[in-house]
């Protein structure tokens, strides 16, 4: 068998696994959903203050390829990653070793699967573009225009954010939530640092496209020329949005100038995710137990130690103390006090190190910078919390944990109320600054985000069984109350803050994971 045949046939494997997963359907109904959108004209982009393009073929393929490298360039990292993990749980990854099948293959082969299912979405959005094209009829169709960001930029781009999910799982200590955490900063800092680059629209500076992995700014900047050209009062810049109003001010836009250095660029890309997929293979260990655990220290002599004779001992007579009646019933404070445990069980000393510094930052800052620290703080137990309700499931242990007497009405409330005493610990000192102050509002809005982060903790782990979706969307929705995005603002950071709404909504996800642990009980 040729070592091409062995990649393909491993990638294959693996593809038509991954499709058959639910996460996998949910990404192509969201991909078809932003497809829409895009072809439609409502998701938009555009020159500020308010100036946007005919909706075209060249319009529609340039909306649709920022919109799918964006989303994809962090979701899709999130969707593909777990495959290495899933042959370690499984046991598969134990019997490939076994085989002659080298670490570059195998990671050759779990990138270009990881590349099938997200180039899949940007195919499904080339074929969206044309029949909304012919549908809507807005103008004459354009295969070049449409489909040529779509398969020259934004290809790219999901190759590399296929590496770097390789990469990640070829790392012991990235492969878990704490790389999922890591990757979200990442390619934040990573498309921050590509626009730093102006545009000509701006400062008569042209975009960089060896630092563009999106393509947002080779897009943008073609746009915002455009703009100019018709528009000399505009200021430049690039912007989305979504809007079913009609756009003020419109302007043709024939597409992107093809140069050189745009497709050295896509190709340059291309490049670093093959080598970034090669340099994960010198990381990974190949299935190698003995790297999984901790390497004991050679001794002195490698030579086995004599076995000692052990002499036959008399067995004592061994008598269990009886349980008295009181302790028989149940207690739910000793529940409690394991859920509390169980959930800081593992935890090493700079943990702790951390966490209280925070608590005094909190308490010897100003008001709005004890704010900004309280989500900080309530960001660091993120991989504590993101177990809630999935524990079980990760650890193989439901047998054990839902055989006990009413464990939907006991191992719930307590592992929630752990998760409080948690998230009240480590915001504790803007707490007590919020009380020296006397800021009712503030009080309330931190009761309300201490009651409302378990609760969705919970919910996701119980309805996924998985820890990966809580840290997805805890860490986006800490980032957005951060930029001040009133809608979503628990904490009161925002003047508009609807924080009184999300105590509602917190117990209607404590609701939600209730009935769903009973119907799994009932059903598994």
């Amino acid at each position: 068998m040729t070592t091409l045949r062995v990649i393909y046939h491993m990638a294959r494997a693996d593809f038509l696994e991954r499709i058959r997963r639910y996460s996998f359907l949910i990404m192509l109904g969201l991909v078809v959903w932003l497809g829409y959108l895009s072809a439609s004209g409502q998701m938009r982009m555009r020159v500020p203050p308010d100036y946007t393009g005919v909706i075209n073929s060249a319009w529609v393929g340039a909306t649709m390829t920022v919109t799918v490298s964006l989303l994809l360039g962090w979701v899709g990292f999130y969707i593909v990653k777990g495959s290495v993990s899933r042959d370690y749980e499984t046991g598969v990854g134990q019997i490939m070793a076994t085989t002659p099948l080298s670490r570059p293959l195998y990671m050759l082969g779990k990138w270009l699967s990881n590349f099938a299912v997200l180039g899949i979405a940007v195919v499904i959005l080339l074929v969206e573009g044309i029949l909304m094209n012919l549908l809507l009829g807005t103008h004459d169709l354009d295969l070049l225009a449409l489909g040529a960001p779509l398969m020259v930029i934004a290809l790219p781009s999901v190759a590399l954010v296929a590496a770097f999910a390789v990469l990640f799982e070829s790392i012991g200590w990235l492969r878990g939530g704490l790389g999922n955490v890591i990757y979200f900063f990442a390619f934040m800092f990573a498309l921050v640092f590509s626009g730093e680059v102006d545009s000509i629209g701006t400062s008569g500076k042209i975009a960089n496209p060896y630092i563009d992995f999106t393509g947002w700014q080779i897009i943008g900047d073609s746009v915002s020329r455009a703009a100019r050209a018709v528009y000399p009062d505009t200021a430049g810049g690039f912007a989305f949005s979504i809007t079913s109003l009609p756009a003020p001010n419109i302007f043709l836009w024939n597409g992107i100038e093809w140069t050189g250095d745009i497709f050295l660029s896509r190709g340059f890309f291309l490049l670093v995710a093959l080598g970034i997929v090669l340099t994960s293979s010198l990381f990974f260990d190949r299935f190698n137990p003995s790297r999984l655990s901790v390497r004991r220290k050679k001794t002195a002599s490698d030579s086995p130690a004599p076995a000692t004779v052990s002499k036959p001992v008399a067995s004592p007579d061994i008598h269990l103390t009886p349980l008295p009646a009181s302790r028989a019933r149940f207690r739910f404070d000793a529940l409690y006090l394991a859920e509390l445990k169980l959930l800081l069980k593992g935890q090493r000393w700079w943990w702790y190190v951390v966490a209280a510094g925070l608590v005094i930052a909190q308490l010897a800052s100003t008001p709005d910078v004890t704010r900004i620290l309280l989500v900080v703080a309530w960001v660091w137990p993120i991989l504590l919390l993101s177990r809630l309700g999935s524990r079980e499931s990760c650890h193989n242990t439901r047998e054990m944990v839902f055989s006990a007497p009413r464990p939907v009405l006991t191992q719930l409330p307590a592992a929630w109320l752990a998760a409080f005493t948690l998230m009240a610990l480590t915001g504790s000192g803007a707490l007590v600054k919020f009380l020296m102050m006397g800021d009712a509002h503030s009080l309330l809005a931190w009761l309300v985000g201490a009651l409302f982060v378990p609760s969705l903790a919970l919910t996701f782990g119980v309805l996924t069984g998985s820890s990966k979706a809580f840290e997805i969307v805890y860490v986006l929705w800490m980032y957005l109350i951060l930029n001040k995005i009133p809608a979503i603002d628990f904490l009161g950071m925002t003047p508009n803050s609807p924080w009184q709404l999300y105590l509602g909504l917190a117990l209607v996800l404590m609701s939600v994971a209730i009935l769903a642990r009973q119907t799994q009980l009932k059903t598994r």
